[in-house]
Order: C-alpha cells, then structure tokens, then sequence
C-alpha cells in the first residue's frame, strides 16, 4: 500500500467498486485512509430496490453536494425481489394506504434518478408497480441523460420521443409492453437515440400490430407468402440508422387446458372451415419471415427467440451486474 501513490489506489478502487456498491461501503470500513479513498466511489455502482432503500438513498445524496452524488452504474426497483414474486401472483392492491405507498415509491424514484442523470452510464430500471411505471418511465425519458450508454427496463413502458434525450445511448433493453405498437413510427426512437446500435425488445405477446411495424421498418414493401400488412399503417415506421443488432423475445403461449363436450352442428360446420389464426401465430409468422430474410437487412444480426421469463427482476439485476 505505501509503495503505490494515491491515484494508483484511486484508481484501483473505482474499476473494483462495479457491483451493488458492497465493495465501496466494505473498503470504506478498512482503514481512515481507505475510506477516504473509496468516499468518492461510494455511490458509484448502487443496486437499490424497495421504498425503504429508496428513501434512505434519497435522504443520503439529498445531505452532499451534487459533485459527491457521482453515480455511474444504478440497479433501481420500485419494488423488492420478494415483493415483486409476491405480486406475481395476485393483482396489485388499489386501497388508500397502498396507493400512497405507490406515489411515494414513484416519488423517491424519480428523485434518484433525477439525482443520477448527469452521470448515469448504465441503468437497469425495474418498476412493478403498474400504476407508477408509465409516469416513472416517461419522467426518465423527459431528463437529459448526457452519459448514458446502456438501458434496460422492465415495466408498462411508454415510448421515448424527445430529440436527443439519450445522445450516447448504445444499448437499450425494453421488457414488460406486450404490444409496443408505435415505438418504430415517425422516427422517434432515431431522435430520442441516435447512437442506438443494440435494441432488444423483450415480453412479446400476441402482438401482431408490433410485428408487422417491425417487418415495415426492415422491409418497406408488402409482405410475401400470403401475408398483408394492415390498412392502419398511417404513419413510416424506421429503426435507428446506426442499430446493428436486433433481439426479440416472445413469450410462449400458455396452454389451456381442454373441455370435453359434445360439439352441436353448428360448432361442427364452423371446425371444417379454414383455421382462425390466433394474435401469437399472426405474430410470429410476420417474425418468422423476418429472420428469414434478415440477409436484405442492413442490420449484423437479427434474432427472434420464444421463450418463458419467470423473473425479470432477478434476470435484470444478473444482466446489470454482468455489464449486458
């Protein structure tokens, strides 16, 4: 230690402290001399889930002066992992007392982020909570994030539309729209992000409307084998001139289970006639065809995977952790 000067072990210290923010707060407990070194990387790397750690955070960046509150990398839940798998199975509750909690939940959130936005690089955004994700995610997308590279979020997304919010932007991760119809129209994702070379789009399901936009961004012209874009398609839809990389994920179909009956005549009649498609096979022959031809797109890679997502909050914060 005494060999090395100061900015050596500054130096080491920041490219250790990339996890959730233990190694910054255990190095801190080492020595005075290594607390002081390690006080500048303390809020670097910030794993936060829940309103109870939302609120101490908040009450912690709120007491330093903003050139102390650097945070580079930031995991950011409304909700706690237990919460989150608890909701899961059950509506999320709508009394008094909860939607308080809620508006106070999107409040610390917001104020965090508000907090991290001029240093922000990497950011995994979480917001179960149905009612706090489309105001928490469009009050994202309304900040200036000048150094923001790579973003994932899991939640009822709305879509991002000002110009050059997200200048640096590289990766961007959506999950939890089942149906993002209109993401691709008008050029807005170009604006909002035009360094964009990464897109994934996760938790797709029975969206056929998205994967025909999809198919007109890549194609602009009619669609073979029998399939016909819809009349509604009113406004152009466009990927961003710089994406090279193109993941869509689609969630499996769940299987209902079968009542035994006797069919009448007329249920009789209506089964020899031609098969009604459902949303998730409309879907996924548009998607289909996409990979087929993914060679006359200008994109590297191009790639449609089905597929179960059990916990997208554990996925997210492993994903984080890992710099995906």
């Amino acid at each position: 230690m005494e060999t090395l000067p100061l900015e050596l072990h500054a130096l080491i210290v920041e490219y250790a402290c990339t996890d959730d923010g233990a190694t910054a707060r255990s190095l801190a407990l080492v020595s005075r001399y290594v607390h002081d070194v390690a006080t500048p990387f303390l809020f670097q790397s910030l794993a936060v889930s829940g309103l109870h750690q939302m609120t101490e955070l908040v009450v912690r960046l709120e007491a330093l002066p903003p050139r102390a509150r650097r945070i580079r990398h930031l995991f950011l839940s409304d909700w706690t992992h237990k919460d989150v798998i608890k909701m899961q199975k059950q509506c999320a509750p709508t009394s008094f007392l909860e939607m308080e909690r809620y508006d106070a939940e999107r409040a610390f959130a917001g104020r965090i982020l508000q907090h991290a936005a001029p240093t922000l690089e990497t950011l995994a955004l979480v917001v179960a909570c149905p009612y706090t994700a489309p105001p928490l995610v469009g009050q994202l997308f309304a900040l200036p994030l000048p150094r923001l590279q790579g973003l994932a979020i899991d939640g009822f997304y709305p879509f991002p539309h000002t110009r050059s919010v997200l200048p640096r932007l590289e990766r961007l991760h959506l999950s939890g729209n089942r149906n993002p119809y209109g993401l691709l129209q008008l050029g807005a994702l170009e604006a909002a992000c035009p360094q964009l070379s990464y897109l994934r789009i996760s938790g797709l399901d029975a969206a056929p409307a998205f994967a025909r936009e999809l198919h007109s961004a890549l194609f602009p012209q009619p669609l073979s084998g029998g399939i016909e874009l819809s009349s509604s398609f009113s406004f152009p839809s466009a990927l961003p001139v710089r994406l090279r990389e193109l993941r869509v994920e689609v969630c499996r179909p769940r299987e209902c289970p079968v009542r035994q009956s006797h069919p009448t005549g007329r249920q009789r009649a209506h089964s020899q006639r031609a098969p009604h498609k459902s949303g998730h096979e409309k879907m996924m022959e548009t998607l289909r065809e996409v990979v087929r031809r993914r060679a006359e797109t200008r994109l590297g890679n191009v790639e449609v995977v089905e597929g179960d997502r059990e916990d997208t909050f554990g996925e997210m914060r492993r994903e984080w952790l890992r710099g995906d």
